[in-house]
């Protein structure tokens, strides 16, 4: 029998594969099996008390404490009650703005307080609690509340809530809070503001909760 040209038939020489080519197209593999790269799991919100300092990009804010306040009724009308929390607000932006509301129902929320997302347990009421910097006022020598925010001034800020004739007082409350930043009115508006963070990108995504604070009741008469 003859013999192929060239004698016996050589042999293949074994393909040099990279040892690390070889592991990442293993790694990847057992990515692809377990449903690809994982996300990194977002910070959670932040667990704050009484006394505690928040920067919530517009302002520096400090919740101070919650406490109950009676109010003698007059003419031998019945006392009202309300349960009040106080704050500590810095404006960090560079105009005045406003104390606003935290939104009540379909009412949305406007200004700093719009921060305030959600308390736990609620107080309903029909327009929500009142907010204000007490014993400050615009018009000089004057000592009416004010609802405005000054640049760089830390003001106290008191959030009111009427307690219905029978309810008792929450033994602590628990706010919700995001934060904002500065960004581009929308996509004709070369004008920049602030804005609430959201959650994601989508156009109806919930703000994003930064922090949960969670403040004792004080209750009137309490030393």
């Amino acid at each position: 029998m003859t013999s192929p040209p060239g004698g016996e038939s050589r042999r293949r020489r074994p393909v040099a594969v990279p040892i690390a080519a070889l592991a990442a197209v293993t790694g990847l593999g057992i990515i692809a099996a377990f449903g690809g790269f994982a996300e990194t799991p977002e910070e959670p919100p932040k667990q704050l008390g009484p006394g505690a300092t928040l920067d919530q990009g517009e302002f520096t804010t400090k919740f101070v404490e919650s406490r109950t306040v009676v109010e003698p009724g007059l003419f031998g009308t019945a006392d009202k009650r309300f349960l009040e929390v106080e704050l500590q607000v810095t404006n960090k932006g560079e105009e005045t703005t406003g104390v606003g509301s935290p939104s009540n129902g379909k009412t949305p929320g406007v200004f700093f307080a719009n921060s305030l997302l959600k308390m736990t347990p609620a107080i309903k009421s029909d327009f929500g609690p009142s907010v204000s910097v007490p014993g400050a006022s615009s018009v000089p020598g004057a000592s009416t509340p004010s609802s405005q925010l000054h640049p760089g001034m830390p003001a106290t800020v008191v959030l009111r809530y009427q307690l219905g004739d029978r309810q008792r007082p929450p033994k602590q409350v628990s706010y919700d809070v995001g934060t904002f930043e500065y960004s581009a009115g929308g996509v004709k508006s070369l004008e920049r503001t602030w804005f609430l963070v959201k959650d994601d990108e989508g156009v109806n995504a919930p703000p994003k909760v930064v922090a949960q604070v969670t403040l004792p009741v004080r209750q009137a008469g309490a030393l």
